[in-house]
């Protein structure tokens, strides 16, 4: 280890690894060296939770970005740079907002955990055609699990989508429709 002599602060750390020392190599393991740029600070608790952050908030950017597929992003100008930036911290707002919330009940889940036990519940779409010619659409949800219960109770969203039936009508063009109206009338 190198010292400066004017400012007393360690400017080389070298280390070895003692085979012989098994002590030493446990006292390896519960240490996390964090370089800044940043003032001397006392209180390394400070520190350790602006790193904590930086790294949360990458992670959560990472995810927003992989699962709609929007990563890598190359902006060639600014405008470009800023209409990526701003749906991105909005996104992230939002995150760190259903975060807040469930820190408040210690539900401690990070963004990717959410959306893993977000994805457990499925939505199914069964679409018929009747005799004639619409179609009619069905929106079913499956059972929240209990995991999923608790996150929508806790942040006041609905459990799970109701059951949906509408009718889709088709654009049927004026020569086919007298068609259709000469068959159903034969029949």
């Amino acid at each position: 280890m190198q010292v400066d002599e004017k400012t007393g602060k360690v400017t080389q750390l070298t280390w070895k690894k003692d085979p012989t020392n098994k002590a030493s190599e446990e006292a390896v393991f519960n240490l996390y060296l964090i370089r800044s740029s940043l003032p001397p600070i006392e209180d390394e608790v400070v520190i350790w939770n602006i790193y904590s952050t930086i790294r949360q908030i990458e992670s959560t950017f990472r995810t927003l970005k992989t699962d709609p597929d929007l990563r890598p992003i190359y902006h060639k100008n600014d405008k470009a740079t800023m209409a990526h930036l701003h749906p991105g911290l909005l996104a992230y707002w939002l995150v760190n907002t259903i975060r807040y919330q469930l820190k408040g009940y210690g539900i401690n889940y990070g963004w990717k955990e959410i959306v893993r036990i977000g994805n457990t519940q499925k939505l199914m779409t069964t679409m018929v055609t009747n005799p004639y010619g619409q179609s009619i659409k069905t929106i079913k949800c499956t059972q929240p699990a209990d995991k999923l219960k608790q996150l929508t109770e806790i942040l006041g969203l609905p459990p799970y989508i109701k059951r949906k039936k509408s009718v889709v009508h088709k654009m049927v063009n004026q020569k086919n429709e007298t068609q259709q109206q000469r068959r159903l009338l034969s029949d």
